[in-house]
């Protein structure tokens, strides 16, 4: 694979990708939910919130984990599917294959080029909203606030976003990135987003019945892709009071990271398999013995 040929188009890429309507729309969707959220209606529950006592600041590290992951999976997921499920197919339109044909570029230096700048122009965003939630959570003078924002600490931003955000964005930029050079066809890249929000937000994030064995409990965390489940079942689901989820640091168990490590590996691999199977279609499959 050559270095030069890749970022050449790499580069072009992610300059386009950039100045998309779709990215400025996302950007500006999650802007409004950030100012929204920054108001204080949404909190993690408490026992010791009571009236007058301190309340549940929408800064700690826990307050940003459980709204990352639910924003993340619910706003990114469908813009996701289509920048990565349809690059391919338009560039069918405009016969790239012909020119990948006439060219000393190849298929591997053209698909990771392209699924890099997607990859690249959505963490790009993850890091505006990142930014956007700290302007209006620390910044903008907000007086129905105040008794729920806490100091500014970096890290309560960093690490949820890097163990909760990275993962997920990988794993659904590259499974639709290989749905979409396998199948060519649109409706499919819109049906893992939408399975995934149906099964997640019906079956992962609320089915916990109390007959249910904490072995298949503990794999139903690890399956879910936005981690809510796991955050819920783990940390929320018994009050710990109002001092732990504001001044207490999340940990993280080897479970959970092995799972996050799992799921970037799954859209690596979606790419890798996207990636042979295009060079195969494009070169023309070797003929079988008779």
């Amino acid at each position: 694979m050559n270095r030069s040929r890749l970022g050449v188009i790499y580069r072009q890429d992610l300059s386009r990708d950039l100045a998309r309507p779709l990215i400025w729309i996302l950007i500006l969707i999650l802007g409004l939910t950030a100012w929204g959220l920054s108001i204080g209606d949404v909190t993690i529950s408490s026992g010791n919130s009571a009236v007058g006592g301190t309340k549940a600041w929408i800064t700690s590290e826990f307050a940003n984990a459980k709204m990352l992951a639910m924003v993340i999976f619910l706003c990114y997921s469908f813009f996701l599917a289509v920048a990565a499920g349809m690059v391919i197919m338009q560039d069918d339109e405009i016969k790239i294959g012909e020119l990948l044909h006439a060219t000393p570029l190849r298929p591997s230096e053209y698909l990771w080029g392209k699924f890099l700048a997607i990859q690249t122009s959505f963490l790009v965003v993850l890091a505006v909203h990142l930014l956007l939630t700290m302007f209006f959570n620390h910044i903008i003078p907000n007086p129905k606030a105040a008794e729920v924002r806490g100091p500014f600490a970096l890290v309560n931003y960093l690490r949820p976003a890097l163990v909760f955000g990275l993962p997920l964005v990988t794993f659904i930029a590259g499974t639709s990135f290989a749905i979409g050079e396998r199948t060519r066809k649109p409706i499919l890249v819109f049906a893992l987003p939408v399975a995934a929000v149906l099964i997640s937000g019906f079956f992962l994030w609320e089915w916990a019945p109390s007959w249910l064995d904490p072995r298949i409990n503990r794999v139903l965390m690890l399956l879910d892709p936005a981690g809510v489940r796991w955050l819920s079942e783990t940390w929320l689901k018994v009050d710990r009071g109002v001092d732990f989820y504001n001044k207490s640091p999340m940990s993280f168990d080897a479970g959970f990271i092995l799972s996050r490590l799992a799921f970037i590996a799954i859209g690596a691999g979606a790419v890798i398999a996207a990636q042979r199977h295009f060079a195969a279609t494009l070169r023309g499959s070797p003929a079988r013995r008779a």
